[in-house]
């Protein structure tokens, strides 16, 4: 089955928490088999854990990166393609003075060369690619 959505990763981050979301869970079920997360998302992943001090949260977020993330959803990756739709983008955007988060373009870069729906929790992130990739969306529908 292809993948069809592209997590962000405030939506792996959110499912952490010790009380996640409900619709989220839901959606996320719902959608098995059909999301991946990007070969950024992964880094900002394994980053936020090698950032933490040595202890019990840092090992437990390990196992769930490498246990239930790893396995659960395939990592699409920063190619060609998406360097030259994420230059495409920047080159748009820069020289009308709006400066773009490197990593949340990569991320929406990916997206858009795969033609991905990006799922995210927080739009604002990537409002300012919004004119580019009709692929966005807040929440599953």
């Amino acid at each position: 089955m292809k993948s069809i959505y592209l997590l962000d990763t405030n939506i792996i981050s959110q499912v952490t928490k010790p009380e996640p979301d409900e619709k989220l869970m839901s959606n996320l079920e719902l959608h098995s088999g059909t999301c991946a997360i990007s070969s950024i998302t992964w880094f900002e992943l394994l980053n936020g854990v090698a950032l933490l001090p040595p202890g019990r949260k840092k090992t437990k977020l390990n196992l769930f990166l490498h246990e239930y993330v790893k396995p659960s959803f395939p990592i699409i990756p920063y190619d060609d393609h998406a360097a030259a739709v994420n230059a495409a983008i920047t080159g748009r955007l820069i020289p009308k003075g709006h400066p773009t988060p490197i990593l949340d373009t990569q991320i929406a870069s990916i997206a858009i060369a795969n033609n991905m729906i990006l799922v995210t929790s927080d739009k604002k992130d990537f409002k300012i690619f919004a004119d580019k990739c009709s692929l966005m969306a807040e929440k599953w529908d």
